[in-house]
């Protein structure tokens, strides 16, 4: 079962069969040549999507699209400006500043990679940065939104493995800003290195102004975060919460949403949680089969056999991670890879919630590495940029995510004291 699985499976990524559909075929492929009865099949995809945890994800993506209809975006972005702007390469800053806010609103780092570039990409193309850094800096610093909660991917990786997702949540808070610290950094240095303008140094008055004028989006991650540390809600509750928020900004203060408008921006959040659900259920397909077959079970023994250093096993995992986030989706891969090596760190004893964040992080870095690199490709279409020259752009961003990544895994704190302090 296993064999026909994968080969499969394989063989229809390679003629461009969406991952969803290529998961679908190839383990039914392999459930009835293996034997077992077809309504497995329909059985396990309808029994995987029945969580209510997974409510959370239309919920979010719903708040998501009525933050950015209603103009926070812009708002945010301008705040942003406000506040780093003044550094060397001020746009650049200010487009890893906004993301790292937006990454609060949105849970998607394709989402804001398009909001955020169509935003900032044309003014920083105006001021004389060069198009693919332009990409480059904009499709970085969208991984943050799958790192700062609330996080679609930890949503999943919570569903999969049983790891509580407010744990994720809030464990992630730490290595967001880490990974902002870091994205900056490279900015910076590479702004000076290219001689880019820093804006003019703000006032008081101007970043009071920008703060009155983006106070609703910036509330939005406290009221979701917040509601979470302190049980006032569970993950699927403060999504709720969130579309409820959107909605009465968007409507009664901003003015920018109406009930005719409600249709198309439901739609829109409908049509992504129908892929993510989709992915869900025929991954759980594969699931069946992986468990059947004693596939993580053989692999950890693999691993264990090369070492047992939690440490060094965490590093083999980041370099899995990096190779996979180069060929197939965030999404997917949590859903094809964590099953696989979830057994190994219990054997282990490493931490649930940092093997969740280094698992997130690390395939985060996929959106920007080629050729998959859903969010690298968005902004290279907005910036007008050669892909190539894009990722050639990007490396740079991804040695500095990369060293985050390290350090969450030498360092674990960086991951579980939030969340453990948060407990009591």
């Amino acid at each position: 079962m296993a064999t026909i699985l994968l080969i499969s499976f394989f063989a229809l990524l390679l003629v461009n069969v969406p991952v969803s559909f290529s998961l679908a075929i190839a383990s039914a492929a392999a459930i009835l040549f293996g034997g077992m009865p077809a309504g497995v099949i329909v059985q396990k995809m309808t029994a995987a999507i029945d969580s209510f945890v997974l409510l959370a994800v239309p919920f979010f993506l719903l708040s998501g699209h009525l933050m950015a209809r209603s103009g926070i975006a812009r708002d945010i972005i301008e705040f942003a400006d406000s506040v780093v702007g003044w550094l060397r390469g001020g746009l650049a800053q200010a487009n890893i500043a906004a993301g790292t806010l937006m990454g609060g609103m949105t849970g998607s780092a394709v989402a804001e990679a398009a909001s955020t570039g169509g935003a900032l990409i044309p003014p920083m193309l105006e001021r004389g940065y060069d198009r693919p850094f332009t990409a480059a800096v904009t499709a970085s610093a969208s991984t943050l939104s799958v790192v700062i909660p609330p996080s679609i991917p930890m949503i999943i990786f919570g569903v999969v493995t049983g790891v509580s997702v407010s744990d994720l949540f809030i464990g992630g808070i730490i290595p967001g800003i880490l990974m902002a610290i870091a994205l900056m950094v490279t900015s910076w240095v590479l702004a000076v290195r290219r001689g880019y303008q820093k804006g003019p140094m703000p006032t008081l008055g101007s970043i009071a102004k920008a703060t009155r004028a983006s106070v609703w989006g910036l509330l939005m991650p406290l009221v979701i975060i917040g509601s979470i540390r302190y049980g006032i809600a569970t993950p699927t509750e403060a999504s709720v919460v969130a579309v409820v928020y959107g909605l009465a900004v968007g409507m009664l203060v901003y003015r920018t949403i109406t009930w005719r408008d409600m249709p198309g921006i439901v739609l829109e959040a409908m049509v992504t949680t129908g892929m993510v659900m989709l992915m869900i259920a025929t991954a759980s397909l594969y699931g069946l089969i992986v468990t059947r077959e004693q596939l993580p079970q053989a692999a950890a023994q693999l691993i264990l056999n090369l070492t047992t250093d939690p440490y060094m096993v965490l590093i083999l995992f980041l370099g899995v991670y990096l190779l996979a986030g180069m060929l197939l989706d965030l999404g997917a891969n949590i859903i094809i890879l964590v099953p696989v090596l979830w057994p190994v760190t219990q054997k282990l004893g490493i931490d649930p919630v940092q093997f969740g964040i280094v698992t997130i992080v690390g395939l985060a870095i996929g959106l920007i590495t080629p050729p998959v690199g859903a969010s690298l490709f968005v902004t290279c279409g907005i910036a007008k940029a050669n892909l190539i020259e894009g990722s050639r752009a990007a490396a740079p961003f991804i040695l500095a995510l990369i060293a985050v990544v390290v350090l969450i895994i030498f360092v674990p704190g960086i991951a579980t004291w939030l969340p453990y302090s948060a407990k009591g």
